[in-house]
């Protein structure tokens, strides 16, 4: 029987929905940080549960021919990026399967699911990348001479931060920009003497730099940089001028004011101290307005990639559609064309106006948004009634884009009282979709489609794009 501290000789035969890898000993499932089917490895045993146990990898004794020499000096420490060391068709084959066993096992569905559609860029493809300061560095090997950090958390260690000099999923100037604000906050530096800088520090509630944002644009070049700090200093302004100076590609840098304790990169624009305030990328042959708080896919050539899939399975034009979690409207203006009116529905109230500027950059008039919370409108008995009220006709065509967290269950279980003729559901977790699509074919429609779509190369993550049909 295994138990905890021991060591195994095992043999990588699968990997898991969330990019650990399985081995088998006598039936009994083992996952294994850091291998790869085929290889056989030495691994002690970390934790033991009744019905698996989990493992950290010692030594590989045998190479899987499907591994490859993961390109980062982070990769194992840093949680990023776990699949660099799985070669790329087979990060492919893996990910496609995940959603054929999602929707089988969680969904208790069979249908066709389509070849995954790859990327041709694996690494630099992010436009958007956030780091966090820190004086409490996350030191990789004993004696480790970094005093300060600017990085990445530690996996399972949000006290301490991964000071990180070369992130392969951005590009050359991204990396130089980090690497500009990290020369000026070393001890040592001339310019944070001079400015009087500060690192957040989440015990104490106190310290001015908290997060870097960094966002481009494909279609422009241009590149924005958002400062995340506990309050606006007269230093961030001289701060925002130096980099100007030094980084003449930059294009514009808003400071981000957030006085909360909570540990996420957003709060209010307090001021945009060079720029237009935002950038402008383009998707297909529409344009859209990026300021510092919007939401937009990370990957932008998959993106583009991702909403043609969702426009097959939209298919024929319709009367109305509804795009349920709209965000900053790129996929309602990007499906303008197949529909007589788009209304959109989200919770956040800049994305509301992002998508109202949207629409109106393009020139799209038939988009319309709704700011307000979904749930809301699948309350009561009189859900149809709900819509009546907003004065929006009922749709032929329903599509969903919601978080990793999938549907709310009332919306799952009540969807199908809008009466929709097709469903079309984009989805960034396999398992939540999987869990409501069963929801909504036991009202009454049936899927007939699953195209996988990855948007981030070197991770276990994968999008899909479902359509189903009443019946």
């Amino acid at each position: 029987m295994i138990s905890r501290d021991e060591v195994l000789e095992l043999t990588i035969d699968s990997v898991a929905f969330e990019g650990k890898s399985i081995a088998r000993v006598d039936g009994f499932v083992v996952f294994v940080e850091g291998g790869v089917p085929g290889d056989v490895v030495r691994a002690k045993i970390y934790k033991k549960k009744k019905d698996y146990a989990e493992a950290k990898l010692i030594e590989v004794i045998s190479s899987s021919p499907n591994r490859v020499e993961a390109p980062c000096s982070y990769f194992g420490v840093c949680g990023g990026c776990r699949w660099q060391h799985l070669e790329y068709s087979e990060q492919l084959r893996y990910k496609r399967q995940h959603v054929v066993d999602a929707l089988e096992r969680t969904g208790g569905l069979k249908l066709n699911v389509e070849d995954i559609i790859g990327a041709n860029e694996i690494y630099g493809y992010r436009n958007k990348i956030e780091m966090t300061f820190s004086d409490r560095p996350y030191w990789i090997h004993e004696n480790d001479p970094v005093t300060v950090a600017l990085g990445f958390h530690a996996p399972g260690r949000y006290d301490k931060t991964l000071d990180i000099l070369h992130c392969y999923l951005a590009d050359d100037n991204v990396n130089a920009i980090v690497n500009w604000f990290r020369k000026a906050i070393d001890p040592e530096s001339e310019l944070r003497r001079e400015l009087g800088l500060t690192l957040y520090e989440s015990k104490s509630h106190a310290g001015l730099l908290r997060f870097l944002t960094i966002r481009k644009s494909l279609y422009t070049g241009e590149y924005m940089v958002n400062l995340v700090v506990l309050n606006s200093e007269p230093s961030i302004g001289r701060l925002a001028a130096k980099l100007h100076a030094d980084l003449s590609f930059v294009s514009t840098f808003a400071s981000i004011v957030n006085t909360t304790r909570s540990q996420v990169a957003t709060g209010d624009v307090d001021k945009i101290h060079f720029g237009e305030g935002y950038i402008t990328e383009k998707l297909g042959k529409y344009k859209f307005k990026i300021s510092p708080l919007s939401f937009f896919q990370t990957n932008t050539k998959q993106a583009e990639l991702l909403y043609d899939a969702a426009l097959r399975g939209i298919g024929e034009k319709h009367d109305v559609i509804y795009d349920m979690y709209s965000g900053t409207g790129s996929i309602s203006i990007y499906m303008s064309e197949f529909a007589g009116h788009v209304y959109g529905f989200e919770l956040v109230p800049s994305a509301v106006k992002d998508s109202g500027d949207n629409a109106a950059l393009n020139d799209v008039g038939n988009v319309s948004f709704h700011q307000t919370d979904l749930l809301d409108l699948f309350k009561g008995t009189d859900i149809v009634g709900n819509f009546d009220r907003l004065d929006i006709p009922k749709p032929d065509l329903i599509l969903l884009d919601p978080p990793r967290s999938g549907l709310h269950p009332k919306i799952a279980s009540n969807l199908h009282l809008l009466g929709a003729r097709k469903i079309v559901y984009v989805s960034c977790n396999p398992m939540t979709q999987a869990r409501d699509v069963k929801e909504i074919v036991s009202h009454g429609y049936a899927p007939i489609h699953s195209q996988p779509v990855d948007m981030f190369p070197q991770t276990y993550h994968i999008e899909n794009v479902m359509t189903l049909v009443k019946v």
